[in-house]
Formats: C-alpha cells, sequence, structure tokens
C-alpha cells in the first residue's frame, strides 16, 4: 500500500510540473519577441580645438549592418567643463539637413574663451536599443596639441635661454664700469669694459625676455599651466614694451661715455692723468 501512495505522488509531481511547464512555454509564445542590442555612435576623435572659435560636433549611428534614422532612435548632446559644470545638458540632436544619416551641433566659441578642459558625451536610445560615448578634449591658443618631442625640445630650449640669460645677469654684474684711476682718484687709463657692460645689460634683458615668451608658449600649450599664462604674459608685455627705451637710453649712454672717454684720453695725454 506504501508502495502505491508513493507512486501515486510522484505521478502527480511529474504531472503538476508537466502542467506548470506547458503553461510558462504558453506565456512566453504570447509575449513579442524583442532583441536588444546597443547602437554603434561613430564620432570623430579630435581631442584639441583652438580658442574663441565655434566646433562642430557631428557622428553617425549604426547597428553594424546599417544606419540608424532619427525616426528610429532620440539622441542627446551633454558638454561639461574642467569643473563639472554643464554648459550643455541633454540637448536634443537632429540630422544636419539635407543628410538621413549624419547627426551634428555646433557649440559657439562663447563656451571657449580660455584654455580649458572640456568633455562631451553622446546617447542614442530606442525602444529595444541604446548607445552612450563620451570624449575628452582641450582647448589650447593653436588648436595643435604639443606631443612629448615637442615638449622636450620647448624645455630643453628654455633650459638652455635660461643658462644663458644666467651668464649674462652675472657678467653684467661683475664687469667693472669706470675706468683705471690712481690713489688720488684720477684717471690713469681708459677701460673698454664699461661698454661690454652696456652690451651684456641689453642681452641680459633680451635673454630673460625670450625666455619668457618660452614660458609663454609652455603654459599656453600645458593646461596643467595655464593659471601661470597670465602672469608670465603681463611680465613679457612689460619687458617688452621696455626694450626699445632701454636700448635709447643704452645708446645715448653709450655715446655719452665715448665722448667722455675721448676728452680723458687726450688729458691723459697732455697731463698724464685726468679726473672725470
Amino acid at each position: 500500500m506504501e508502495t502505491l501512495i508513493n507512486t501515486m505522488k510522484k505521478r502527480s509531481a511529474f504531472i503538476f510540473l508537466a502542467v506548470m511547464f506547458l503553461f510558462s512555454l504558453a506565456f512566453v509564445s504570447a509575449q513579442p519577441f524583442q532583441e536588444f542590442g546597443e547602437i554603434n555612435i561613430e564620432y570623430s576623435k579630435l581631442d584639441t580645438y583652438p580658442i574663441n572659435q565655434d566646433i562642430h560636433f557631428h557622428f553617425h549611428t549604426t547597428n553594424l549592418t546599417q544606419y540608424l534614422s532619427n525616426e528610429s532612435i532620440d539622441c542627446v548632446f551633454s558638454l561639461v567643463n574642467s569643473s563639472g559644470f554643464p554648459i550643455i545638458q541633454e540637448q536634443d540632436l537632429y540630422f544636419h539637413e539635407g543628410s538621413d544619416n549624419e547627426w551634428g551641433i555646433t557649440v559657439l566659441k562663447g563656451n571657449f574663451t580660455k584654455t580649458e578642459k572640456f568633455s562631451y558625451t553622446i546617447e542614442c536610445n530606442s525602444s529595444i536599443q541604446t548607445g552612450i560615448v563620451s570624449l575628452g578634449f582641450q582647448i589650447t591658443k593653436t588648436g595643435l596639441p604639443l606631443d612629448s618631442s615637442e615638449s622636450l625640445v620647448y624645455f630643453i630650449l628654455a633650459f638652455g635661454v635660461l643658462l644663458l640669460f644666467a651668464l649674462s645677469f652675472y657678467f653684467m654684474i661683475s664687469t667693472p664700469y669706470g675706468n683705471e684711476v690712481n690713489e688720488k682718484g684720477a684717471v690713469i687709463k681708459i677701460t673698454k669694459l664699461k661698454y661690454v657692460k652696456l652690451a651684456l645689460i641689453l642681452l641680459t634683458w633680451v635673454l630673460f625676455t625670450w625666455f619668457l615668451n618660452i614660458l609663454i608658449g609652455l603654459s599656453d600649450n600645458f593646461v596643467s599651466l595655464t593659471m601661470y599664462y597670465g602672469f608670465f604674459g603681463f611680465i613679457f608685455e612689460i619687458m617688452n614694451s621696455l626694450a626699445f627705451p632701454l636700448g635709447i637710453v643704452v645708446l645715448v649712454i653709450a655715446i655719452f661715455e665715448i665722448v667722455r672717454d675721448a676728452n680723458i684720453m687726450g688729458n691723459i695725454k697732455k697731463f698724464g692723468s685726468a679726473y672725470k
């Protein structure tokens, strides 16, 4: 009797499982078939743009076999700056006029008034598919990236100019300016080093101005150094604007010294010495 009961329990369990399987199969077959996939977004990979210019972003959407139209999907565009502040937030995108497979958006130059890093995101969705891409880019003065080899050249040039400046500054300070005098203070010999000192003043000024110009180029191309661009630019403008007046002053002083040395030399030849 116990064996019969166990057999009936097993049959009941089997029948229950068979009924549940047929019920679930009927339920699944009654649902519409959906094929979920990823929208492929093809976009330009430019990572550097020039300052104060409109930037046009364009891209295509495909499912790897054909272009997807704006009738089947919707796309939005977002743009944030280096601080994470949203410049554009999920703006609807449309096809270019006259095109049936190219999306695009133009971001006005007013958003790119300084060297900075940005990031944009394109997100496209349909009822059964989705796709998203994100890319960072930077704004520079020239719109051209400074690669590692160019960076090395800039740094070597900056170091060389700085070394020349240091040497020129040292010899400018250490070079004597006056003529040779005796214990009474009378000039007994004309020295030409004063003219070397005047020339070194101009050379030191030019070298330092050149060094500042290189620093401006470095800080302008390296976004991480842009905080120093204004300072270097300010000092450079001052020194560059004063270069011509300084040259005139040095030239006048040189002419004055030539005339005075000529008079002193005449007195030395007559009297053996001369006072300044």
